[in-house]
């Protein structure tokens, strides 16, 4: 299984740290939230 949010990094790198900063936080609470639904 591939996180959608990991496979985005792959397919569209980031092009600055700012950014890189920006989408790892937003991709670490999507990640999270993803987990918890699946434990339900």
């Amino acid at each position: 299984m591939i996180c959608i949010f990991c496979k985005q990094e792959v397919d569209e790198p980031c092009q600055s740290t700012i950014e890189m900063q920006r989408r790892a936080s937003e991709h670490i609470e999507q990640c999270d939230r993803a987990l918890k639904n699946l434990k339900v």
